[in-house]
């Protein structure tokens, strides 16, 4: 009976539950909601990271009166499934349509476009798309200088394939990089070896308050420990250590100067900086380096110049200190190497005559200007006065020609070329209102831009200029032009 009674009660309940499914049918009010869904978006993209980059889609709500024109929020989202998770995901703009410099380093990209409907509260997700971002920063020149008095670095940019080079101006925040250079521009170097280990190439990169830095050489990309402070023995730079000028004369081989002192490294042969260089055998003192270095390779003598005692020094990287050079008895041809009685204002190495290095020196007593010229065996092959040159005490700027070994130099807006066979100058430019803040030439360069003489000026924004340096004192042949730039304190070559 219990049986029959408890199975009875079960039929009703269903029965009610069916009768209440059916009953309750139509009693709810069911409203469309405002939907989207974006057009316009093609499915795979190709550009350049640094590069003006827009796609404009349209969202086609469905009930929107268009009244409110802040009803949407919007996210462009870009995925790098080739990092890890938690650094793989970059918002890269926050409005309806992604318009301005895409900042983000060469991958393949997903990238994912969100709308947000503030009015219903819920977020639409678009057909995510592929974003190839193809370096723009391959190779070309690196020019560092100042904007309102603060640091820059801009990019001449060379890409294979495309005729006219791009001009990167920011080239750090256009690619995305990490590193924010501050204070003022001071150096930038190219060179390929910079550290033992797998790295091949380095792009260095100084500014006053931020320091050397060096930059993942193809995207750019900067971490704390880059910086040039941790390429020491035992930690000798401080964190923010910054150079005064680097020169690299040799794969893997570089001198760093700073505040008269001088630091030398050698991949090859397992040196790296550490103590101060500029110390003679047989003496106890470092002695004040003047701010320049006779770069010869490591099958040549390197020479720096002494300050304090107004000496040449011939400097050995397997001792790691200087030594007094041989003795010369001065005359009007030759000069005493160990007693110059001069500054020295000027010296490089140059490719002219298998690597001359050239010294511009101002006798301390009589105040006139000479030149020097010696070997990679520190042997003189000239010494005379530079005559017949025009404001030659009011230069500012220095550059030897590779092909010719005329001697430039800048006042003012105006270069001029001084020939130590003629032993006279002649004016090769006067570029008017514009102040010349650059002159040098690259060894260091692609192929058929070494021996151009490379001219950075600036008026109201800075320039860089590329001439062939004709022979026989003939006028300079302008190639190339380049404006829009910082106002320029240094240029290194990005080679591949």
């Amino acid at each position: 009976m219990f049986k029959n009674i408890k199975i009875q009660a079960i039929l009703l309940l269903l029965l009610f539950l069916a009768y209440g499914c059916v009953s309750d049918e139509g009693n709810y009010d069911y409203e469309a909601i405002n939907e989207l869904k974006a057009t316009g978006i093609e499915k795979e993209y190709t550009t350049y990271t640094g590069e003006y980059f827009k796609i404009a889609p349209n969202t086609n709500p469905t009930l929107d009166d268009g009244t409110n024109p802040d009803r949407y929020g919007y996210e462009w989202v870009a995925v790098n499934p080739a990092k890890l998770a938690i650094e793989s995901r970059t918002t890269i703009a926050t409005t309806k349509n992604f318009d301005g410099i895409l900042k983000l380093p060469p991958a393949k990209y997903t990238v994912y476009y969100f709308i947000r409907d503030k009015v219903t509260g819920i977020e639409w997700q678009q057909t995510p798309f592929t974003l190839n971002v193809v370096s723009s920063i391959y190779e070309g020149w690196m020019v560092i200088g100042n904007v309102d008095g603060k640091a820059r670095l801009d990019m001449v940019s060379i890409i294979p394939g495309v005729a006219q080079p791009r001009i990167i101006t920011d080239v750090l925040d256009a690619s995305g990089s990490a590193l924010k250079l501050s204070g003022k521009a001071v150096d930038v170097e190219c060179f390929s070896g910079p550290l033992p280990g797998t790295i091949i190439y380095g792009v260095y990169v100084t500014a006053s308050e931020s320091g050397t830095a060096r930059l993942e050489p193809d995207s750019f990309a900067w971490t704390q420990s880059q910086n040039i402070a941790y390429e020491t023995v035992g930690g000798a730079f401080s964190t923010n250590f910054g150079v005064d000028f680097m020169k690299s004369p040799g794969s893997a081989e570089n001198y760093i100067y700073k505040d008269g002192d001088i630091y030398y490294f050698n991949r090859t042969q397992g040196i790296k900086y550490g103590l101060p260089q500029n110390k003679v055998d047989l003496e106890t003192k470092t002695f004040k380096a003047a701010p320049f270095i006779a770069e010869s390779t490591s099958t040549g003598i390197p020479v720096f110049f002494d300050q304090d005692l107004h000496r040449f020094v011939r400097y050995s990287y397997s001792k790691g200190n200087c030594s007094a050079m041989p003795p010369v008895v001065g005359s009007a041809t030759a000069l005493d190497w160990n007693n110059t009685n001069c500054d020295l204002v000027y010296m490089t190495t140059s490719a002219f005559n298998l690597s001359e290095s050239f010294a511009v020196l101002k006798n301390i007593t009589t105040g006139k200007y000479y030149l020097l010229r010696f070997t990679t065996a520190v042997a003189q092959t000239y010494y005379k006065e530079i005559l017949n040159a025009p404001d030659f005490d009011k230069a500012t700027k220095f550059a030897v020609s590779p092909d010719s070994g005329y001697l430039f130099y800048a006042v003012g807006s105006k270069i001029y070329e001084y020939d130590n066979g003629t032993q006279s100058a002649k004016l090769m430019l006067d570029k008017g209102n514009e102040e010349v803040t650059y002159l040098g030439f690259n060894k260091r360069a692609a192929k058929g831009l070494t021996n151009k003489l490379i001219v950075g000026s600036y008026s109201t924004t800075g320039k860089l200029e590329l001439f062939t340096v004709p022979p026989v004192n003939g006028d300079l042949i302008l190639d190339n032009t380049y404006t829009g730039l910082c106002k320029i304190v240094d240029v290194a070559y990005r080679l591949r």
